[in-house]
C-alpha cells in the first residue's frame, strides 16, 4: 500500500514537472510577441527598421551575458550569416558587439578573481532550448549556449529540472518541413511596413520579410 503511494506520489511530481516544463518552454518568445503587440498598438505594423533593431539588441544582451556568435544569432532569431551581414555593414553595429563580448569577459574575469560560482547564464540556457525546439541536436544546441557536449549532459544528469525542459522543448519542435531550410526569422513572410529609409539602408535589408516578400532565401552559409 504504501509503496503504490510512494508511485503515485512520484507519478504526480513527474507530471507537474513536465507541465512546468512545457509552460516554461511555450514562453520563450513571450517577449518578443509582447514587445510585437506594443509597437502595432501604438504604430500599426512594425517597419523594417524596426524589427531589425530589435533584433540588434537582442544580439547585443546575448553577446553581454557571454554568448558566442552562433548563440547571438539564435537569441536574436536569425542565422549567422545575417548577423555578420549587420555587422559588416554597419561599423557601429559592430562595435557595440564587441564592447558587449568584452563587457562579458571583463565579468569572467572579474568573477574568476572573486573566487564566485562558475556558471553560464539563463539566456544560456534559453538559447539551447530554442535551438533544440528548432531541430537542432542536443550536442549542437549545447555548444550555442557555451558548454561542452559532456558538461551539458553533466547539467542534464544532476538537473530534473534542465532535463524535463529539454523533453518539452523536443514535445515542441514543429513541424519536419518546416524546420528544414532557414531559420525562423526568415521563413514566411511577416507584415511590416516599409519605409523609404529602410530601402535605402542595409537595416532593412536584413528584415525577416515585408508585404513584398520574404527575409533571406537561403541557409547560413
Amino acid at each position: 500500500m504504501d509503496e503504490r503511494r510512494a508511485d503515485r506520489r512520484r507519478t504526480g511530481c513527474a507530471h507537474r514537472l513536465e507541465a512546468w516544463a512545457d509552460g516554461v518552454v511555450a514562453g520563450l518568445d513571450a517577449q518578443e510577441d509582447l514587445e510585437r503587440s506594443l509597437r502595432r498598438a501604438l504604430r500599426g505594423n512594425p517597419t523594417l527598421r524596426e524589427e531589425t533593431a530589435v533584433r540588434r539588441a537582442d544580439a547585443l544582451r546575448a553577446a553581454a551575458l557571454g554568448l558566442g556568435p552562433e548563440g547571438c544569432a539564435v537569441a536574436a532569431g536569425v542565422s549567422r550569416r545575417m548577423l555578420r551581414d549587420w555587422q559588416e555593414r554597419d561599423p557601429s553595429f559592430a562595435a557595440a558587439m564587441e564592447a558587449a563580448a568584452d563587457l562579458a569577459e571583463h565579468e569572467r574575469i572579474r568573477a574568476r578573481a572573486a573566487a564566485a560560482p562558475a556558471g553560464l547564464s539563463p539566456a544560456a540556457l534559453r538559447v539551447v532550448l530554442k535551438a533544440v525546439r528548432d531541430g537542432a541536436v542536443q550536442a549542437s544546441a549545447a555548444e550555442l549556449g557555451g558548454w561542452t557536449e559532456q558538461s551539458f549532459l553533466r547539467l542534464r544528469r544532476r538537473s530534473p529540472e534542465v532535463a524535463a525542459l529539454l523533453a518539452a522543448a523536443r514535445r515542441a519542435r514543429t513541424k519536419k518541413a518546416d524546420r528544414r531550410g532557414l531559420h525562423r526569422f526568415e521563413r514566411g513572410y511577416r507584415l511590416v511596413r516599409v519605409d523609404e529609409g529602410d530601402m535605402n539602408g542595409g537595416a532593412g535589408t536584413a528584415g525577416r520579410g515585408s508585404a513584398h516578400g520574404p527575409g533571406a532565401s537561403g541557409p547560413d552559409a
